[in-house]
């Protein structure tokens, strides 16, 4: 829309200065085709970060995004202030102290080439990660090939030489720039299917089209109508205004049945022209299906993502079909009580247990493909209950929009670190794996062995004694302090990159002789997730429920407490806590267990027996006497 607005106030000051003469009105015109035409390139670095970008943009992109708004923005208000002092090449011109006016001129010329290359390049990154997704892949070519089209129109208009022999070429550039625009937006739709996509573009060009025939068609009535009749009044403008107007009922529903085609397709089209719904970009329910999965697959970098229906047949499907895993995540599609099957996605890429918020955010994904799924079954015999299907679709489009924002605002706070350290110790910070601990001049070893022994303190902290005492026993006083604060200070710059002085040490805090990581640094760690999932099961009333939990639990327990930390994992000092949580993990494969063999599913049941036996590394008479009791029953 600021693209559009930009446009349209630059081509209509031009078209007025090229009809009037009079003072009073050129020189607000010549404003207004100022400030939209220093205004375009900002607009279009805007629109191709929208569109390249899903979720929020980096930091680069923003300082990119605000430092081009405030050079265009403060060179528009300068044209519009000094109109005398032109920005251009050709004198008279704008001059520094110091600087020619001819060198400013180009430098303003090579300023916004560079903005066009910067939108061109950041559409290129996204098109690279768009990997086998169609629909993405197809918005993005739209993208770059508007932004780049746009770009060569507009360094013919302000390129001395072609912009003031041949301004057509640039101004056709422009426009057929703005046709592919139309695609890329259409493409960029809230889970939009492709077919809808181009249909809803071919549907606005068609109309451009048609409008523009339409005007040029009454411009030239009207001039052949003054030759003709050689009279001065808009007789036959009059005349045909007054015959769209009788016409356009008539031909509107013609072209929305063509639009909304027979059948079931007609049907819907139907529903949708009563709810006063958009007809160009209308598209059944089910269509949605499959472009949520392909947006859910790529925002978590998954494996795949797959929806089954209630028969078994595969319903939806993006990337590799997820198998039977402990890092997958499965939940039942129903809506109003009916069974509509299943969704399963499967294991990140990093091969990672999914963090609650991204449980979530999965849960809200199940219900948007459920309602939708439900919503498809539903259309024809709601087709008389109106009032009821607008409210059921108004929680349908409620629904996605809270996906869209909550996949847009999935990405972690930068300054936030994901902890998983029931297993081999990871972190992750922005989605993205910590894999160097320290500084420059600091071991990552010594500063990942900090970083588990203040993680596992928690509240109680640290003393400096306790961590050279263990990291660098063999190591002579002085030296080992030296070591300690440089990797201390390697450490705080990995949790909290970017800051400097104060704010770096406020990743790790000291207080009372003990060091402290912040409270607010971790926001979410597998071992306080694990013990949520294990309380919750507990207090589950029902089996079904309490049984979601445990699997839940299962999936976060990767194996032993800190396994592979350097240092630490191998002292003293974790052994309690990890023999504690190697028991309560032992607890929830029994209860599983049971869960199980209350419910009949005894190979379930014996395999959790048996991983108990296991993980315990010795015997385990309730596992045992289950067992004995098992085999019996096979």
């Amino acid at each position: 829309s600021l693209l559009c607005l930009y446009l349209v106030g630059w081509s209509l000051a031009i078209i007025v200065q090229r009809l009037t003469h009079d003072p009073a009105v050129l020189r607000p015109a010549k404003a207004v085709e100022d400030l939209g035409a220093f205004l375009l390139p900002a607009a279009t670095l805007h629109i191709a970060l929208s569109l390249a970008v899903e979720g929020r943009r980096s930091g680069l992109q923003n300082a990119a995004l605000v430092v081009t708004y405030l050079v265009c923005g403060g060179l528009a208000l300068g044209a519009v202030f000094f109109p005398d002092q032109r920005f251009s090449v050709t004198p008279p011109n704008f001059e520094l102290p110091g600087v020619p006016g001819e060198v400013f001129g180009w430098g303003w010329i090579a300023a916004r080439i560079l903005i066009f290359v910067a939108a061109i390049i950041w559409i290129a990154a996204a098109l690279r990660t768009a990997g086998g997704d169609r629909a993405r892949r197809r918005g993005l070519v739209a993208a770059v090939a508007t932004v780049f089209v746009g770009a060569a129109g507009g360094v013919m208009r302000f390129l001395p030489g072609p912009a003031d022999t041949d301004p057509w070429i640039g101004v056709s550039l422009v426009t057929l720039a703005m046709i592919l625009a139309a695609y890329a937006v259409f493409a960029q739709g809230v889970f939009l299917a492709p077919e809808v996509a181009g249909k809803a573009f071919r549907y606005s060009v068609a109309i451009g089209v048609g409008l523009t025939v339409y005007v040029a068609a009454l411009v030239g009535l009207e001039r052949l109508s003054e030759e003709i009749l050689a009279i001065d009044f808009p007789v036959a403008t009059g005349l045909a205004i007054v015959i769209t107007i009788a016409l356009f009922d008539p031909i509107a529903n013609r072209a929305r049945a063509l639009i909304g085609g027979d059948g079931d397709r007609a049907a819907s089209a139907r529903l949708l022209r009563v709810l006063g719904r958009d007809l160009m970009t209308a598209q059944r329910p089910e269509s949605t299906v499959q472009p949520a999965l392909e947006r859910l697959t790529r925002t978590f970098r998954l494996t795949g993502a797959q929806v089954v229906g209630p028969t078994g047949a595969s319903l939806a499907q993006h990337g590799a079909a997820p198998q039977e895993s402990a890092l997958a995540v499965g939940f039942p599609l129903e809506r109003a009580g009916v069974a509509l099957g299943t969704v399963t996605f499967g294991p990140k890429r990093s091969q990672l247990p999914f963090t609650h918020r991204e449980v979530e955010i999965l849960s809200l994904a199940a219900g948007y493909l459920s309602t939708s799924l439900g919503l498809a079954d539903r259309v024809e015999e709601q087709a008389e209950a109106l009032t009821t299907l607008e409210q059921e679709r108004t929680t349908f489009e409620s629904e996605g929009e809270a996906l869209r924002q909550a996949l847009t605002m999935t990405a972690p706070p930068p300054s936030t670190i994901h902890v998983f350290a029931l297993g081999p110790l990871r972190a992750e910070r922005g989605g993205t794996l910590i894999g160097q601990w320290g500084g420059a001049k600091a071991g990552t070893r010594q500063a990942e062995a900090i970083f588990a022994f203040l993680f596992d303190r928690g509240e109680r902290g640290a003393s400096k004694d306790e961590m050279v005492e263990l990291i660098w026993p063999d190591v002579d006083l002085e030296r080992a302090d030296l070591a300690f604060h440089r990797t201390l200070g390697g450490l705080r710059s990995t949790l909290k990159p970017g800051r400097e002085g104060r704010d770096r040490a406020g990743a790790i805090t000291f207080h009372n002789d003990r060091y402290r990581l912040d409270s607010g640094l971790i926001e979410w760690s597998d071992v306080v997730a694990f013990e949520e999932r294990m309380a919750s099961a507990s207090a589950a009333t029902d089996p079904a429920e309490a049984l979601l939990h445990l699997e839940r639990a299962r999936s976060l327990y990767r194996g032993e407490y800190l396994d592979d930390c350097p240092f630490y994992g191998d002292s003293s000092f974790a052994e309690e806590r990890r023999d504690f949580l190697r028991g309560r993990f032992v607890d929830l494969l029994l209860a599983l267990g049971a869960r199980y063999e209350a419910r009949n599913d005894l190979p379930a049941a014996a395999a959790c027996y048996r991983q108990a036996r296991q993980v315990a590394g010795e015997e385990v008479p309730v596992a045992e006497v289950a067992l004995d009791r098992l085999g019996s029953a096979i």
